[in-house]
């Protein structure tokens, strides 16, 4: 039985992206769906020499993007890792005593500019009417509706003769 090996193993092997793998397959033919799909051994050969023939294996493979992944701008500056409870610093926590909900989201309003408050606005300036479009055109007259004729009444149903008795 011939062997078989993950979408995601050989792009692990190459060096490529879970979807770059893909692509790859996808492009020499190979039917696969997801990163999970097995490809035969022969398969894999073909992606394996298609990868090197086109320049595209890498010693390292990148790492893949997470859906959930922040920025590094909007990393938060704390430390990463967990203190020795296991708790993170920056939580609060139920019983804490900081008397806040955790769960609850405070946001402040922003301040009206004070330009705002004394200075009033403009009046808007009107704008001059669109002429109204011109009225649609007129459908062409129908065709006269000629009804199809009935259908013609199905012949009645006779019942078979009985057959006739046996002679003696």
């Amino acid at each position: 039985m011939p062997k078989k090996i993950r979408v995601y193993e050989l792009a692990r092997e190459l060096g490529l992206t879970n979807k770059e793998a893909l692509d790859l397959c996808v492009m020499l033919g190979i039917g696969v769906k997801s990163h999970s799909s097995s490809i035969e051994d022969a398969q894999a050969d073909r992606a394996r020499r298609r990868a090197d023939a086109d320049g595209l294996r890498r010693d390292v493979s990148p790492e893949e993007p997470s859906k959930d992944a922040k920025p590094a701008a909007e990393a938060p500056a704390g430390p990463s890792t967990p203190g020795p409870s296991g708790a993170r610093p920056d939580v609060d926590r139920p019983g804490s005593g900081s008397g806040r909900d955790p769960r609850l989201i405070v946001s402040s309003p922003t301040p009206t500019p004070l330009t705002e408050i004394l200075e009033p606005r403009p009046a808007p300036v009107p704008r001059p009417a669109a002429a109204p479009a011109p009225p649609p055109p007129p459908p062409p007259p129908a065709s006269p509706f000629v009804p199809a004729p009935p259908p013609a009444p199905a012949p009645p149903r006779v019942a078979p003769a009985p057959a006739p008795a046996p002679v003696p």
